[in-house]
């Protein structure tokens, strides 16, 4: 788990030829994962992956999309590595940025490496690639939760800043880390500003911004370890994550149990999901109605008009932890439609990143366990909310009317520079309609909304 809250001074270093000490913030993607090699041991595993996608919005692409990966030995274990470069796109995680990370850890899967180290810095998922940006966020997570299953190691270290989606990736890492300069969190500083307004967060206050998202304030909260800029410091963490390996459902149920105290059961509840209404044969697997049961399949209720906070899905996490170890049910239909993830100052403090990772884990736990994980995108499937939940199952089902929401439109009007209102219909990319998700390969099928769960059911 987590090395939660410990100051990792350089004077550790490891066993065995390391090295020389180097800052892995003063390199280059590819000389970070150099600095922590042992000497000659370094292969690089790029190939060409430049976005086909940037050109139209004046941008040019580069040849390995903002990411490096390798293989090399560190302490004599065969270790997978990426590094994401924060110069090109903030480090964003484009479509090609993040196949090559789910291809990295289905990798070391194949290959069982001892770890995969993930050296992160990146504003999250590229929004100049919505739909399919958000889709290989999607697989990447959970590849690297199956990689966790499988008995490798990830490690993530914050090189940089680490927000939005990449923030999630980072907290679904068994280790996770930051130099002391980085910053982590889900919605960044000008995001809630943005939404709430600066007597929210004034993102121009720099103490204020570090106080909620900075690397020592993570350390303080134990969420993060906090290691000095390093190599030899990095390179010892990452040799203790590969000792520290409990059981996958350990670890998750280890790390729900640290949870609850960091976001205590939520008391709103929910109503009857409409796609229930009628069933006799539904019944409610929590007081708050936040999971049902039909026959021998689980399905959660929708987040309908909700954000997808990190305190909800929580007691959501803990009614499937529950059932799984209570009930006889095989199945889960994951239900997908909210308004997204939380932004708010409550929601960083609360470290939502995490709780949205803890969620992942949950549904990698159950499909691990053999319990058949579908998603039902029956509404808004909307940022981190959506790729953290439905797009975890092994199979993905849209009611025709769904809408894929990678970002509000005037949000991405506000990155990319452009008025895409015209193009929220009817672009691949930007266009929320799910015929565009599906063109991409991201839904298996779908489905008339009034006969959706019994398809699903039957399946």
């Amino acid at each position: 788990m987590y090395a939660c809250g410990r100051i990792i001074p350089h004077a550790i270093v490891s066993a065995g030829n390391p090295p020389p000490r180097a800052s892995l913030r003063l390199l280059d993607p590819r000389g970070r994962i150099a600095a922590l090699a042992d000497p000659d041991s370094l292969v690089s595993l790029d190939v060409p992956r430049a976005s086909p996608w940037l050109g139209r919005f004046g941008i040019a692409a580069q040849d390995d999309d903002g990411v490096a990966t390798a293989a090399l030995m560190l302490g004599g274990a065969r270790v997978l590595a990426a590094a994401q470069d924060e110069r090109f796109v903030g480090g964003s995680i484009g479509a090609r940025h993040g196949e090559a990370l789910a291809s990295l850890l289905r990798r070391a899967i194949d290959e069982r490496a001892a770890a995969v180290i993930l050296l992160m810095a990146s504003g999250g998922v590229r929004l100049f690639e919505a739909n399919a940006a958000e889709l290989a966020a999607a697989r990447a997570l959970r590849a690297l939760l199956d990689a966790r299953a499988a008995g490798v190691a990830v490690a993530a270290l914050g090189v940089g800043d680490v927000f939005g989606g990449a923030s999630v990736l980072a907290c679904a890492a068994g280790h996770l880390a930051l130099l002391p300069a980085a910053r982590i969190g889900l919605s960044g500083p000008r995001v809630i500003e943005a939404a709430r307004g600066r007597d929210e967060l004034d993102a121009s206050d720099a103490a204020a911004v570090d106080a909620l998202f900075g690397a020592t304030a993570r350390a303080a909260a134990r969420d993060v370890a906090l290691i000095d800029d390093d190599s030899r410091a990095i390179r010892a963490w990452v040799m203790d994550a590969m000792r520290d390996m409990a059981p996958f459902g350990a670890q998750v149920t280890a790390m729900h149990e640290r949870l609850d105290a960091r976001a205590p059961g939520a008391a709103e509840g929910f109503t009857r999901p409409a796609l229930l209404q009628g069933r006799n044969d539904a019944m409610a697997m929590d007081a708050t109605g936040r999971l049902w049961r039909v026959g021998n399949t689980l399905v959660t209720a929708p987040f309908t008009g909700r954000a997808f906070d990190g305190a909800s899905v929580h007691a959501l996490d803990s009614a499937l932890l529950d059932a799984a170890s209570t009930s006889a049910a095989d199945a889960l239909v994951v239900t997908e439609d909210s308004r997204g993830h939380d932004v708010s100052r409550a929601a960083e403090a609360r470290f939502d990143s995490c709780l949205l990772a803890q969620h992942a884990a949950v549904l990698a736990y159950l499909r691990h366990r053999g319990m058949r994980v579908t998603g039902l995108l029956c509404g808004s499937g909307h940022s981190a909310a959506f790729f953290v939940n439905a797009l975890q199952g092994s199979r993905l089902f849209a009611v025709a009317d769904a809408r894929v929401v990678a970002m509000e439109p005037a949000a991405i009007a506000r990155v990319t520079g452009r008025d895409v209102a015209a193009l929220i219909d009817d672009d691949p990319l930007l266009g929320q309609p799910v015929r565009h998700f599906a063109a991409l390969g991201g839904v298996d099928g779908v489905v008339d909304a009034a006969d959706a769960l019994d398809i699903l059911l039957g399946r």
